[in-house]
């Protein structure tokens, strides 16, 4: 499961492997991505950045491939050479020395320049960016009707979150799942921020990895206080909110 800290360590190691090197040869098992593999031979990578969960590899030319790994998805790297690629990688890029592919990517497009502004446009602040604040992240929240828990997956108002950040960083806030945003103090949302911040950072300086204070510990004691932890199911998608019911009381 790919959220913002492993999009980020994904997007920098591809930035290592890829940024600035000659596409050599290019192969897909995609009908839909024939013409542009052809067309990035012996082009360069110029750049690659990520938003939220969102890699872009960018080869001039308003030629911009645009992957989302979702929950399976992976990028790797060999030195070995594909005479033909099996179903599962669904593109392979190789330069002089190595071949950098994408295993089910699950959401691969190809982009122009107006195209990817247009995704950027859709997605909220970057918590994994620099640049974002927890004073971006209270305003981004700030009034909305929605429940906590469904709130934090909300990609266009915050990007990056997925359902491990969310389930811990309301813990460590101390927010219930079901509160509503528009109901928390400016103080509360500061706090939450924080938490946000903290346990995404976090993740990303241990090279991926959580901290499981919650997440996937249902009827495990609270580390905390005892207390039983519970899960409940949110959103259209019925996604799982691992949560202390102590240490995040409703009211």
């Amino acid at each position: 499961m790919s959220e913002g800290p492993q999009v980020k360590l994904i997007t920098e190691r591809l930035q290592r492997q890829l940024q600035g090197k000659t596409i050599s040869r290019c192969q897909t098992t995609r009908t839909d991505s024939v013409n542009f593999t052809a067309s990035i031979i012996g082009s360069s990578c110029e750049r690659i950045f990520c938003k939220g969960k969102h890699i872009f590899l960018d080869f001039g030319s308003g030629r911009v491939l645009h992957n989302h790994l979702l929950m399976r998805g992976r990028w790797k790297m060999t030195r070995d050479r594909y005479m033909l690629l099996p179903p599962e990688i669904w593109i392979a890029l190789e330069t002089t020395d190595i071949t950098v592919y994408n295993y089910m990517g699950q959401v691969l497009k190809i982009l122009d320049e107006d195209q990817v502004q247009a995704q950027l446009d859709l997605l909220g602040p970057d918590i994994m960016s620099e640049k974002c604040t927890n004073g971006d992240i209270v305003k981004a929240l700030s009034g909305s009707e929605k429940l906590m828990g469904d709130l934090l997956l909300d990609q266009s108002i915050l990007s990056g979150i997925g359902n491990v950040a969310k389930s811990e960083s309301l813990f460590l806030a101390g927010i219930h799942p079901e509160a509503k945003a528009g109901d928390l103090t400016q103080d509360k949302l500061t706090k939450l921020a924080c938490s946000i911040r903290r346990v995404m950072w976090d993740s990303y300086k241990c090279g991926g990895r959580w901290t499981h204070r919650v997440y996937r510990r249902i009827n495990n004691h609270c580390f905390e206080c005892g207390t039983r932890i519970v899960r409940i199911r949110q959103g259209k998608q019925n996604r799982s909110t691992y949560f202390c019911p102590k240490c995040q009381p409703k009211t």
